[in-house]
C-alpha cells in the first residue's frame, strides 16, 4: 500500500517546495509549530476529507479543491514557456467539462449517492494530481479520446452548421436593427428617446441647484 502511494507523496513534497503564498504560509507554520509542511498539508486534506463526509458544504469545498487549484496551474502553465504542462492541463480540464456534463444530466441519481461530493472531490484530485499518468490521462486517452477521434468529422460538422446559424441569426438581426433605425418608426423612437434623456438631465440640474 505505501509504495503504491510513493509516487503520490514524492509529488506531494515536490508540490510543497514551490514558490507561492500557499508553500510560504506552510512554511511560517512549520517555523512556528515545528510540524513539517508535509504532515500540514496531509493534516489539511484529512480535515477536508472529513468535511466532505459530514456534507455541510461539500459541494462548494469540493469546487473550490477541483477548480481554483487547477485553474491557479493553468495559468501557471499558459505563462512557462515549456509546452508539456500546457497538455496536462488542457487534457485535465476537457475530463472536468466532460463530467460536469454528465454530472447535470444524471443530477437526480447521483444524488442519492451516500458521500458523493466526497466521492466526486477524490477522483477530480486523481485526475489532477501532478504525476505522469494521473486520473485525467487514463480517463482521456482510455474512453473521450477513442470517443472523440471516431466522432470528430460529425462533431466539427455539427459546430460548422450551428456557427452558421448563429451568424445568420446575427446579420439578420443587424439588418433588421439597421431598417428600424432608418425607418419613420426608428426616427421618432429614437428623437423620444434623447428627449427622455434631456428631460432626466435637466431634472437633475435643478435638482442640483436646489
Amino acid at each position: 500500500m505505501s509504495a503504491a502511494l510513493e509516487p503520490y507523496i514524492q509529488r506531494l513534497d515536490a508540490v510543497l517546495q514551490d514558490k507561492n503564498p500557499f508553500t510560504d504560509a506552510l512554511s511560517e507554520v512549520e517555523k512556528k509549530t515545528g510540524v513539517s509542511k508535509r504532515n500540514l498539508a496531509l493534516g489539511g486534506i484529512a480535515v477536508t476529507l472529513i468535511w466532505l463526509c459530514v456534507g455541510i458544504g461539500s459541494s462548494l469545498v469540493c469546487s473550490i479543491v477541483c477548480f481554483i487549484y487547477p485553474a491557479y496551474k493553468s495559468f501557471k502553465a499558459v505563462e512557462s514557456p515549456q509546452g508539456d504542462d500546457d497538455k496536462q492541463w488542457l487534457t485535465y480540464w476537457i475530463v472536468y467539462s466532460t463530467f460536469n456534463i454528465l454530472e447535470y444530466f444524471a443530477d437526480l441519481i447521483l444524488f442519492w449517492i451516500p458521500l458523493y461530493d466526497l466521492l466526486k472531490c477524490l477522483f477530480l484530485v486523481w485526475c489532477m494530481w501532478p504525476i505522469e499518468n494521473n486520473g485525467s490521462v487514463i480517463v482521456y486517452n482510455t474512453l473521450l479520446r477513442p470517443f472523440l477521434l471516431k466522432n470528430e468529422a460529425k462533431i466539427d460538422a455539427k459546430l460548422s452548421k450551428v456557427s452558421g446559424q448563429v451568424n445568420k441569426y446575427v446579420s439578420d438581426a443587424k439588418k433588421e436593427a439597421s431598417n428600424l433605425a432608418n425607418s419613420s418608426t426608428g426616427q421618432v423612437l429614437s428623437a423620444t428617446a434623447s428627449a427622455a434623456i434631456d428631460n432626466a438631465m435637466s431634472e437633475q440640474e435643478k435638482d442640483k441647484e436646489i
